[in-house]
């Protein structure tokens, strides 16, 4: 027994049930509150406020019966019942958690129960008897204080500290997949005080395959536990609920008869979180700790405030013109008031009207009157028939079979209401390792020292050769297959991959040899076990024993292929037991067939993060003499604690940049591996430190991100100490998906921009994008010469690379070329490559050539005093070249800034985009990168301020404060606003080193400046808040988990899927809704101004023109069904013809190709013109005071309303069939009978007496007038054949490119090849002129801006740009010649060659010593 008091002592009863509700309503509240959801829409509330003004005698037009709420409570009713059975759904979910049995120990309870169940519990979690002690409850009764036994496998009800585990050592492996998408493994620990007290049994389970004597012993070892469980007694202290997951603060005192253990301060590891799961450990017990709404996944499900949902751009667009129409309603209501009142006031002398005497009073109560009237043009029926129609569009999207992944499942919709994004999508931000390449790695090659071992041949070199080997010869490049013909060609002959590892066989056996062979004492030898242990136990990964095999658990990609490289090459993980601290792990080592077990103490794990990026394990023997510290990571974060670095800076031990750099051109990802051997004693100075900081905790007034901080100082400086020694490093392929160059290149091609956003360096970035077709060979005007030794070619290379330095289209915006200024060897290369006669000093001659091939003259005077006392004659030396690069003032911003001004200089020197397009490269990262400091502008130049009740009520109140920025600030500002500029004109972009929240960031920036709609796609956690920046966010299920494909609108299982999302469910949800939108508008608008135009015949007194109970049913049933079946099924363009003609979705993108205020505008006016055509021909047509009646009777009123009824429904149920583009059996069916059902009520409401008598049998009197029969017909296709007309002549004088392609369809031609001539055509702009103004503005704004922050520009300033200018061009020059110098042999020396063998003869038999020198150590990735 446990106590469970608050701080003063006082026992708590009241603590949280079990039973967790995710569902919104119950039974008892659901009125109310779906009531109160409904009304938050801006529609419902109109029409909730007009049913309201038909109360009113005065004023109502159906004689104080509020009319509107016959279809408002159906459509309230409709909307509640789709809530219901969405909320009902949820209710059968958490009865069915809430049901589940669990093992409890209540030994009183058991011994008067032997069946071991409440009332609640159907049947025994598993086969075999019933631990000693342990009776069963369900979830839903747990409470705080329970005794709960979780079996392996089983997900923990609640909040749970454990107190013992069937492991001696007292941890537990705990999977937290369902918490933050992660599949790797957690280890958790046992209160030791406790564990330690209870008597343990070794489970030898390994070898038994029973399943039923498994089981028994496992059973066995819990029922010995009972005795000591039930002597149990003690105090419990721990904090108030709280949201960090990692945080458990308190402490257990327990007494086991007479002895009373030692209280234990709890820990993060101590606790087990709902809704994770037990793997690889037999049993655990522990202490139900928090329940319910109480448990921290709960606490941090909670909201602070309403969850913004998102809104599609067409229904954020509604909204707008909703205030369009409700404006156009005010205006009509004001001018038929006045009007009334001006009929008023001519006939006042007219006894029998018996008119009120006030006119004012007239005026005002005719207002409301047609207030009520026109209420039809706002339609009440949108928000339903949206929600109805996306729906069904949702379940369709689910069940196509074409996005069906046999390992992960069909698509699954998370979010349907923004379907018709799907069809506007401009920009597409997508992640790299799991979204576009497969996130399985494979080993590719091992630099151990200063050998290399293994083959660099990847399918993404063979792929950027091929595209290279293509852009030479455009000739031999083949017809492009069209999309459905592909996919069925991958599907035939689709296989799994056989393995994980791809290592030549050859090599292996080399290294083997070498390891257990002749020269197994050689320093290479050693190298090669050391690097391979690594590989096989400097990681995270738990080994799981099953049957014959092992099965390793992690969460990282690239520590799995590390360690199955491991035990492919002899070095075999196969367990890890215990905790940090004292876990023993073992390696088996094949040694030439000879299996040999070795064992290491685990002593501590620095771990992985995205700041860090390296982990670091240490080792120590069993005996403890000595400690084996192994450090893994990017060679950015692990080159600065090697001891050769801190030693002699720039120190490339092995040659293994050079290295890298080539693994990275080959699409490689690569790792750093790094080692050090110590004393124990070392260790054990610093072990109490190390374990102190690692457990330390926000309290007080230190933060979360202090106490990271202080954590990861702490970390970096025992990294320092250790001495790290280089060992080598390792490159992974991670293979593309399956056809994810093809999709985008038809993404591209159908107008999408797309954007990669990956934390990989730039040359692996750069590599993977040029094999998924972001960036194609032509865009690189610079071409790396195979040679620049021979005679003559170093001229060649230096021309060559100035001009294709202003003729490159991949744009490079890094900024990182501003560190050559401090790099005197790169400045004396560049002065060299300068000096064309090699002399020792520069011309200006020389100087003026290069600089007229950068396009940078020197100006009228030949020197502009850059060179202060030169003369056209002289020449400039070395050291004076090098002191004038170094004298101007050029930071990273400067840098970026060129980079950027460069980039738009060179947009602006193609005159088509379309045919030359442009691609681009921007590095993130850090405070120094690009983004890193484009990130770290302002918000804004304004904050809102006196926000209060007031203020919210009228937004238009609101003010604004300025903020004063300072010039820094204003050129950063500047520096975005160019950036963006830049990026928004690229084709594509490749954004390296990116952190998750720049990704985020990105995704937010371009969605506000653009307006255009931006979908993000990823498949781990990192991506998840890129994901709900986008207005489309897409999941991908991904080996990094599932919590990317949980936080995203739609989810599938692999990139290529993404090509029928956009491109065939996109193009028709766009279409559909579009016309849905339209359509409704267009109904509902006739309805109303209809009964306007009545106003010129009734004096706008406010007569209706309708009968009250048939005109209600109008949108509501007579014309509701035709265009939900529409919006459902109608197909623009076939499946086939959406896949392979990716231009046609360019079409759907096009600015108001399909919806937007004109073509809404437009319709509404259509609406004007077809309702006076069938109005006024109706009136004119009928005399309605002939005689038309066998009775005698005149023609009258209702007969003529009944009419033009009749001919409105009629009329606009055929103008529906303009906008089908498919029609269908069940488009027929409804069609027709939606017409049949208006016959059938108008003649039930015809056939009896009405609330307005005069209406009986109007109906089949009509039916009787051959003159009402011409009439309708008349006034009904007027209309029609005038909209007939004009379709027809737009369609034959004015195509659009859809109009061209359903022609073909309907013809059934053949598509012609979108290489040729046929599929050109101009495509209407995405962005408006209103944006281009204002983003020139805010340019023009922040410049001025800038230049009255500075002093008056002199001369002396000028010239100071000018020589920026020059010294940035220069050293752009420098950085991309660089790259070649730097990626083969130094530049020095080839310059220094050429200078000294120009006069020298290549001949064919031989070659120069240096060449020879230098190919000797160049490094070669190949066999061993």
């Amino acid at each position: 027994t446990f106590l469970y008091a608050d701080e003063d002592g006082k026992r708590i009863y009241s603590l949280a049930s079990n039973f967790v509700i995710t569902s919104r309503y119950t039974w008892w509240n659901f009125v109310p509150y779906n009531l109160w959801d409904q009304f938050h829409e801006v529609a419902n509330v109109y029409f909730l406020c007009v049913g309201i003004l038909e109360i009113i005698p005065a004023i109502s037009t159906s004689q104080g019966i509020p009319t509107t709420y016959l279809p408002l409570s159906f459509i309230l009713t409709v909307s509640a019942v789709r809530s219901a059975l969405d909320d009902y759904q949820k209710h059968k979910d958490d009865a069915a958690v809430a049901s589940r049995p669990y093992m409890v120990f209540c030994p009183k309870l058991s011994a008067a129960n032997p069946s071991g169940g409440t009332s609640k519990v159907r049947k025994m979690p598993h086969k075999g008897r019933r631990p000693d002690g342990y009776c069963y409850k369900t979830s839903g009764e747990l409470e705080v204080g329970d005794i709960i036994l979780i079996p392996q496998n089983d997900s923990f009800p609640a909040d749970i500290l454990c107190i013992a585990s069937a492991h001696k050592k007292g941890h537990c492996f705990v999977e937290t997949a369902s918490l933050d998408g992660e599949t790797n493994l957690k280890i958790r620990e046992a209160v030791p005080t406790i564990h330690e007290a209870l008597p343990y049994k070794q489970l030898q389970l390994g070898d038994e395959k029973d399943e039923g004597k498994r089981q028994s012993l496992i059973d066995a070892a819990i029922s010995e536990m009972s005795p000591m469980l039930k002597t149990m007694k003690g105090q419990l202290e721990f904090g108030h609920p709280d949201k960090d997951l990692e945080k458990l603060q308190g402490k257990i005192t327990a007494q086991f008869g007479d002895r009373i253990e030692q209280p234990y301060n709890l820990k993060g590891n101590n606790l087990l979180l709902r809704g994770t799961t037990l793997k690889n450990t037999a049993f655990i017990i522990g202490i139900v700790l928090y329940t319910g709404p109480d448990t921290k996944i709960r606490k941090n499900n909670e909201s602070d405030g309403v969850i913004k949902l998102k809104k599609s751009q067409i229904m954020g667009k509604v909204n707008t013109l909703l205030l369009y129409m409700l404006g156009f309603q005010v205006f009509l209501c004001l001018l038929g008031a006045m009007y009334s009142g001006i009929w008023q006031s001519q006939n006042q002398d007219v006894f029998y009207l018996d008119l009120p005497g006030s006119i004012a009073t007239e005026i005002v109560l005719r207002f409301f009157t047609w207030f009520i009237i026109l209420a039809q043009l706002v339609p009440i029926s949108l928000v339903v028939t949206s929600e109805l129609t996306k729906k069904t569009q949702q379940v369709f999207m689910e069940h196509d079979v074409k996005m069906w992944d046999d390992e992960r499942g069909p698509l699954k919709v998370n979010y349907g209401q923004i379907s018709e994004d799907l069809g506007q999508v401009e920009y597409i931000f997508s992640d790299k390792t799991g979204t576009l390449t497969q996130n399985r790695m494979e080993f590719r090659v091992a630099f151990i020292g200063p050998e290399t071992y293994g083959s660099s041949e990847t399918d993404i070199a063979k792929r950027v050769k091929l595209k290279e080997k293509l852009a030479e010869n455009p000739d031999l490049k083949p017809d492009k297959q069209p999309w459905t013909e592909t996919v069925k060609e991958l599907e035939s002959k689709l296989e799994e991959a056989d393995g994980v590892v791809k290592f030549p066989s050859v090599t292996k056996a080399a290294m083997q040899q070498l390891m257990w062979g002749k020269y197994k004492d050689s320093e290479q030898a050693q190298r090669v076990k050391n690097f391979l242990t690594h590989m096989a136990i400097s990681n995270t990964i738990t080994p799981v024993q099953e049957g014959d095999d092992i099965i390793y658990n992690s969460s990282s990609p690239d520590e799995l292929a590390l360690c199955n490289f491991g035990r492919h090459m002899g070095f075999t993980f196969t367990t890890r037991s215990g905790a940090e601290g004292s876990a023993i792990v073992t390696l088996v080592e094949d040694r030439l067939g000879e299996k040999v077990e070795v064992s290491y103490r685990l002593q501590a794990i620095i771990p992985f993060d995205s700041v860090r990026k390296r982990v670091t394990v240490i080792y120590s023997d069993l005996e403890r003499k000595s400690v084996w510290i192994m450090c893994k990571g990017a060679d950015s974060s692990v080159e600065p604690l090697l001891e050769d670095a801190k030693s002699v800076p720039g120190h490339d031990k092995f040659n293994m940049k050079s290295k890298l750099l080539e693994a990275s051109n080959f699409g490689l990802r690569t790792l750093l591996v790094a080692e050090s051997k110590k004393d124990f004693s070392w260790w054990k100075k610093r072990r109490e430190a190390f374990f102190a900081t690692k457990n330390l905790q926000p309290e007080g007034k230190m933060t979360k991100r202090q106490v990271k901080e202080k954590k990861r100082a702490a970390f970096k400086k025992l990294e320092l100490e250790a001495d790290l020694k280089l060992l080598g490093a390792t490159a992974i392929e991670d293979q593309l998906q399956h056809l994810v160059p093809e999709c985008i290149e038809d993404l591209l091609e159908g107008g999408i921009k797309v954007w990669m956003l990956t934390g990989d360096k730039r040359e692996t970035a750069k590599n993977i994008a040029l094999a998924c077709n972001l960036i194609e060979p032509d865009m690189i005007a610079f071409k790396p010469p195979e040679s620049i030794r021979s005679e003559g070619s170093l001229a060649k290379f230096r021309m060559h690379s100035a001009n294709a330095l202003l003729e490159n289209r991949l744009i490079e915006v890094t900024g990182k070329w501003a560190t050559l200024k401090d790099d005197k060897k790169a400045l004396e290369s560049l002065f060299q490559l300068i000096d064309q006669n090699h002399n020792g000093s520069i011309e200006v001659s020389e100087l003026e050539m290069i600089l007229g091939a950068l396009k940078l003259p020197m100006g009228d005077n030949k020197s502009v005093n850059i060179f202060p006392g030169k003369n056209e004659g002289d020449t400039i030396s070395q050291d004076e070249f090098i002191q004038f690069v170094q004298s101007t003032d050029i930071n990273i911003t400067k840098a970026i800034r060129a980079d950027i001004k460069a980039g738009i200089q060179r947009i602006k020197s193609i005159p088509d985009l379309d045919r030359y397009p442009v691609a681009m490269v921007v590095e993130g990262g850090g405070e120094n990168s690009a983004l890193g400091k484009i990130s770290e502008a302002p918000e804004e130049e304004s904050i809102p301020v006196n926000d209060g009740w007031f203020e919210w009520l009228c937004p238009c109140f609101k003010k604004e404060e300025k903020i004063q920025l300072s010039k820094k600030d204003l050129e950063i500002l500047l520096l975005k606003e160019e950036f963006f500029d830049l990026a928004s004109k690229c084709k594509s972009v490749v954004a390296c080193r990116c952190t998750p929240l720049q990704k985020a960031w990105v995704v937010e920036e371009m969605r506000k400046r653009t307006g255009a709609v931006c979908l993000a796609i990823g498949d781990g956690g990192n991506d998840e808040p890129m994901i709900k920046k986008a207005n489309v966010g897409v999941g991908i299920y991904g080996k990094e988990g599932s919590a990317a494909a949980q936080a995203a609108d739609y989810a599938f299982g692999q990139f290529r899927y993404l090509h029928t999302l956009l491109f065939v469910h996109g193009a028709w949800s766009y279409e559909r809704i579009s016309t849905m939108v339209l359509y409704i508008f267009y109904k509902t608008t006739i309805v109303a101004i209809i009964q306007f135009y009545f106003g010129f015949v009734s004096g706008f007194s406010g007569q209706i023109l309708f009968n009250p109970w048939i005109f209600i049913f109008y949108n509501a049933a007579f014309t509701a069904l035709p265009i939900i079946i529409t919006a459902v099924l109608d197909q623009g363009l076939s499946r086939e013809q959406l896949e392979n003609i990716p231009k046609a979705y360019r079409s759907f993108i096009s600015r108001d190709q399909l919806f937007g205020a004109r073509i809404f505008l437009r319709i509404v006016m259509i609406a004007v013109v077809h309702t006076a055509l069938i109005f006024f021909t109706c009136v004119w047509s009928m005399d309605t005071n002939a005689i038309s009646r066998p009775n005698g009777q005149v023609t009258g009123l209702w007969l003529s309303s009944t009419l033009i009824y009749f001919v409105v429904v009629i009329m606009v149920s055929f103008r529906l069939t303009f906008e089908m583009k498919s029609i269908t059996w069940i488009h027929h069916f409804v069609f027709w009978g939606s017409l049949i059902f208006f016959f059938l009520v108008a003649m039930g409401l015809n056939a009896v007496v009405t609330f307005v008598p005069d209406l009986f049998n109007v109906v089949f009197y009509m039916w009787q007038s051959p003159m009402a029969w011409l009439t309708a017909i008349l006034a009904g296709s007027i209309p029609l054949l005038l909209d007939l007309g004009v379709k027809a002549t737009k369609i034959e004088l004015f195509p659009s490119y859809l109009d061209l392609l359903r022609e073909r369809r309907i013809l059934g031609e053949e598509v012609a090849s979108r290489h040729g001539s046929e599929e050109t055509f101009k495509f209407a702009p995405r962005n408006t002129r209103k944006q281009k103004l204002k983003h020139d503005h805010i340019v023009k704004n922040f410049k001025n801006k800038v230049s009255q922050e500075s002093h008056r520009k002199t001369s002396s300033i000028a010239e100071r740009n000018d020589m920026e200018r020059l010294v940035n061009t220069l050293l752009r020059w420098r950085d991309l010649t660089g790259a070649v110098f730097d990626a083969t042999e130094d530049a020095g020396d080839i310059l220094a060659y050429d200078s000294t063998e120009s006069s020298r003869t290549q001949t064919e038999v031989g070659a120069p010593k240096e060449e020879i020198k230098h190919s000797a150590r160049r490094p070669a990735i190949g066999a061993l």
